[in-house]
């Protein structure tokens, strides 16, 4: 038998006869009843898998001594993820495309991308961006972006490359100096950020700057770049959730069905994990459909050889 850590690291490939295989098949073959329960397991999977990775950040012993502490919960959190429902990101070439691109193409240098590697954050948007907040699961998220509300929390959305360079360079100085040091980065570069798609800002009613998100757009498939509060305090932990709804709302209309998280949910701070899941995202499997690639002509239609 594989020991725990080399199967943590096993991907399955998109040829391997195996799991990897059999349960999409299993699925197209299932009665309804039967596909709502698998569904319903899939669910109680990835929430179990969630759960493992809480604790595995909150105990603070990283790899191999983890695995080995909790050999069972560990094999079940491996099976909970190759199990996981798999999305194909189909990207193209232009400066969003490559940013998304770069945000989910974790690997390690070792062993390439793997199963550990295609574990994402994703938020499935609906068809009508009303319906995100609907549900007893948003309560949490209705409840505080009303309170941004009250507290007059505005909110532009920003083009001008200008004012993109001014809040960038607030948004640097605002994580080498923020009061958390879980939070804060001594050196932040984020210059690839100016040219992409979408820029949404919240601000107090005095016109100050209280959060940034920038999101690049690729088709169905969106990345959440950044999204940081520019400062502490009620607006900006309020600015939070509202802006979060204008995201999605500006989303829906541009047709864009997955927003993902570019950062591994396996070392996710656990205060950010919670804020996720308040906000609907869960892990899923992510393979990257590359249509550069596609266009691409084989040598012999070159006249190669």
């Amino acid at each position: 038998m594989l020991p725990l850590q080399t199967l943590l690291f096993m991907g399955m490939g998109s040829g391997s006869v195996g799991i990897g295989f059999v349960l999409p098949f299993a699925r197209n073959v299932m009665g309804p009843a039967a596909r709502r329960a698998h569904a319903a397991s899939e669910d109680h999977g990835e929430a179990m898998l969630s759960e493992y990775l809480h604790d595995y950040v909150a105990d603070g012993r990283r790899g191999l001594p983890y695995i080995v502490g909790h050999p069972h919960r560990s094999l079940k959190a491996i099976i909970a993820a190759i199990r996981l429902p798999t999305l194909w990101a189909d990207l193209g070439d232009s400066p969003d495309s490559k940013t998304i691109r770069d945000g989910l193409s974790r690997r390690s240098g070792i062993v390439g991308r793997t199963l550990l590697h295609r574990l994402t954050a994703v938020l499935v948007l609906p068809a009508n961006a009303e319906e995100y907040a609907l549900g007893s699961d948003k309560q949490t998220l209705r409840r505080r972006a009303r309170m941004a509300v009250r507290l007059e929390v505005d909110w532009r959305r920003i083009d001008d490359p200008e004012q993109r360079r001014e809040l960038l360079a607030l948004a640097r100085e605002n994580e080498r100096t923020f009061p958390r040091a879980e939070y804060r980065h001594s050196d932040p570069d984020h210059s690839e950020l100016l040219d992409c798609r979408l820029w949404l800002v919240a601000y107090s009613r005095a016109g100050q700057p209280l959060l940034l998100s920038v999101t690049p757009v690729d088709g169905e498939w969106a990345l959440l770049a950044y999204f940081r509060i520019l400062g502490t305090g009620e607006e900006q932990s309020h600015a939070r959730y509202l802006m979060t709804r204008v995201l999605v709302q500006h989303l829906v209309g541009l047709g864009v069905r997955y927003l993902a998280d570019g950062g591994s949910p396996v070392g996710l701070n656990n205060g950010l994990r919670h804020y996720q899941r308040i906000l609907g995202f869960r892990i899923v499997q992510v393979r990257i459909h590359d249509r550069r690639s596609a266009r691409r002509p084989h040598r012999w239609a070159e006249g190669g050889g």
